[in-house]
């Protein structure tokens, strides 16, 4: 009776549900409001974010009735009037958006498939209550700032790609997400601890968990994902084919069984035929299967009588405001699979999550053993040098020359610090030499123009630039290695976390680090203009002429104060050159956009060394992840004033110490502010800037000139 009971209230409540929900439409007003308000969050309180986006409460996100369409949110289908927002995509906006995610606000929008806000500066964490978000199968939350573990809620939603990779993320990975058909999960780069969960490995099509400080053996079987998923992570991650054998733990000893419950029948009541004991145990479990079978119905019904009220509300509102014509209800379940599906593979913005690819198309090297598990070791690719203008020490090239990529996956790696394009370690290899590794997230140049692109910056020889000593190239994973500089960069020697011997960095000394670093770049451009001329090519001739003609110039690409280096003998270095590559702008044609591309990215580097000039003139450090606009904007607006003098640092001005002590110092400190000025000064109407050996040339002049006066002053 009670059986036949539930069966007609079940039915009744999904009859209910369906009524609701294929006749009915929730209103839309409080859900633009929330995504505005989730966005104002994003934004750190500040509303003009949205006013820019076209973010307007009173037009529907997707166009119709007269409104132009919000900006960073699509929709279902073709059809651009139903108001259901399927996909919110703010990414790459920086630090404009610098708030916290608010999932009450989002997950207001109940269609919403995708969330997407890679590239960002968004802080805290992500809330346990984005489970609301029940429809969400896309999440992506990479490049942000973002700290805190991961919800385990997560797992309560059908995600099918998560990607938090470059955030400040700790504690354990949630086990719960193995249980997720995930097709993509990138958590690389951040501080997640413990051991990894057990994923679907054949499932995945990317997956990276690599530069963690994870710990523990890694799955046994993890399919096409190989040893640049997992390394590098903290010393204690173990298991072979990628890593030494994990340690056998003792075994558990067994479970005990847990004491009987009250409700368990008595062995002692049974009697010698056994039937008494199963007797009581069923006169004490029917009462109870009754009582709790009657609250169930109990609650079924009082939730039928809610939904029949809330449903009649509905029908009444949507009578009023319902749209002429036919077809398909809103909420059409097809319509929904496709626009998902289509998205995922085609868009743009996430191309980086499904285009990788897996670790099985990596180049396999011939040293590596057929059917062996061992990583291949051709394909670290030792760059030979010669000649007497490396400042390589013998003891590193030696090392290096007898480097195989196995060496530097199980050597201790100690993370010296992250940037925009990558992360850097020092890697002790066998025989004790240190090594510096930069590991290369950029994935805009493919295997085989990284190739050529290291080739041809470790042709190329000068005092002042840190050269290659090696470099592994695959699809998935670019490391450049270098000679380890155990003094530091001039970032820490300049802002004060480490200091130099002689005090802190005089005028003479900046003005010397200045010259250095400009006669090291203009070398560069020269040498690597990329058309056959270098007086460096290497011994194939007109191959590596033609070759260099067709890739064009290379520039530096990521020239700041944490890349000079000082070596052993306080000289400053250029580290890193060549390893980005600039994203090519908008062209009518491949040819004119290359060329157009090496040219912006030529500017770039003497606009970045022109930022530099400025923090050695100012002693004010830029931002990690900036491009130096603010001390730049800064600087203008004190020249405009006509405050000069209150741009210097004032070490600068130190007398006793080598300082700026007399006039004419002073005026070589403008003479340099202004080739500063030059080279950043991008406003419409100024003339165009220098080349870098037009700017090498004017800081030369101004370190004779202070050279001159040093000598008089000494006579």
């Amino acid at each position: 009776m009670a059986k036949a009971t539930a069966v007609p209230a079940a039915a009744l409540l999904v009859l209910l549900l369906a009524c609701c929900f294929s006749g009915a439409r929730c209103d839309e007003r409080p859900v633009r409001e929330s995504l505005i308000a989730f966005l104002r969050e994003l934004a750190g309180g500040d509303d003009q974010v949205a006013r820019d986006l076209g973010w307007d409460a009173s037009l529907p996100p997707c166009g119709g009735g007269g409104g132009a369409a919000w900006k960073n949110v699509r929709c279902d289908g073709g059809s651009r009037d139903d108001g259901l927002v399927r996909q919110v995509l703010l990414e790459g906006l920086g630090p404009r958006l610098n708030g916290t995610i608010n999932a009450t606000l989002l997950c207001a929008a109940r269609a919403l498939h995708v969330l997407s806000l890679h590239g960002n500066a968004l802080r805290g964490g992500v809330p346990e209550g984005i489970s609301a978000c029940r429809g969400l199968t896309h999440l992506f939350l990479s490049g942000n700032q973002l700290t805190g573990t991961l919800p385990p809620s997560l797992a309560q939603l059908g995600l099918r790609a998560i990607e938090v990779s470059g955030n400040n993320f700790s504690g354990e990975l949630p086990r719960e997400l193995g249980k997720l058909k995930l097709k993509s999960f990138l958590a690389n780069n951040n501080r997640f601890n413990g051991t990894v969960p057990d994923f679907n490995y054949t499932e995945l099509t990317a997956f990276n968990v690599s530069n963690n400080e994870l710990t523990g053996a890694i799955p046994k079987d993890t399919g096409v994902f190989k040893n640049d998923s997992f390394w590098p992570n903290a010393a204690g991650m173990c298991g072979e084919p990628m890593f030494a054998p994990c340690t056998s733990a003792p075994t558990p000893s067994s479970p005990q069984p847990p004491p009987p419950s009250s409700d368990d029948p008595d062995p002692d009541s049974v009697d010698d035929d056994g039937g008494k004991g199963k007797d009581t145990h069923k006169k004490r479990t029917v009462p109870k299967i009754v009582m709790y079978l009657g609250y169930v119905l109990l609650g079924a019904a009082i939730l039928a009588f809610v939904l029949y009220k809330v449903c009649s509300r509905k029908k009444k509102q949507w009578a009023k405001h319902k749209p002429g014509g036919g077809g398909k209800g809103v909420y059409d379940s097809s319509k929904l699979t496709t626009t998902t599906t289509t998205t995922a593979s085609v868009s743009p913005s996430h191309k980086s999550a499904y285009s990788l690819p897996t670790s099985g198309e990596h180049p396999q090297g011939a040293a590596g053993e057929a059917g062996g598990g061992e990583p291949p070791s051709a394909s670290l690719v030792v760059l030979r040098r010669s000649g007497t203008a490396s400042i390589t020490s013998k003891a590193a090239a030696a090392a290096a020359k007898e480097l195989r990529f196995e060496d530097l996956l199980k050597s201790p790696a100690e993370l010296l610090g992250r940037g925009r394009f990558g992360s850097s370690y020092k890697v002790v290899v066998p025989g004790g030499a240190a090594l510096a590794v930069k590991r290369v997230k950029d994935a805009a140049v493919d295997e085989e123009a990284f190739r050529r692109r290291m080739e041809r910056v470790g042709r190329a020889k000068h005092p002042a630039v840190l050269p290659p000593l090696a470099f592994y190239c695959a699809l998935q994973e670019k490391l450049v290695v270098y000679e380890f500089q155990s003094n530091g960069s001039l970032a820490k020697l300049l802002h004060g976390s480490i200091e130099s011997s002689q005090g802190p960095l005089d005028w003479p000394a900046r003005l010397h680090i200045a010259a250095k670093v400009a006669d090291g770049m203009a070398f560069m451009h020269t040498t690597l203009r990329g058309d056959g001329a270098t007086s460096n090519s290497s011994s194939s001739g007109e191959d590596a002429a033609a070759a260099a003609a067709a890739d064009g110039p290379i520039a530096h690409g990521n020239l700041k104060a944490s890349n000079v280096l000082f070596t052993a003998g306080m000289d400053p270095c250029i580290s890193e050159y060549g390893i980005t590559a600039p994203a090519p702008p908008a062209a009518t044609s491949r040819c004119d956009g290359a060329a157009a591309s090496a040219a912006a990215a030529l500017r770039g580097d003497v606009r970045a060394f022109g930022v530099l000039l400025l923090e050695l003139l100012t002693g004010k450090a830029t931002s990690e992840r900036g491009d130096g606009a603010e001390l730049a904007r800064w600087v203008t607006s004190v020249i405009r004033e006509e405050w000069t003098a209150e741009v210097f640092d004032r070490a600068l001005f130190a007398r006793g110490g080598g300082g700026a002590g007399d006039g004419s110092s002073e005026q070589r400190m403008v003479r340099l502010l202004q080739v500063a000025m030059r080279c950043v000064d991008a406003s419409p109407g100024s003339a165009p800037p220098p080349t870098m050996r037009e700017v090498a040339a004017m800081v030369n002049a101004i370190a004779r000139d202070e050279d001159d006066r040093s000598f008089s002053l000494e006579a």
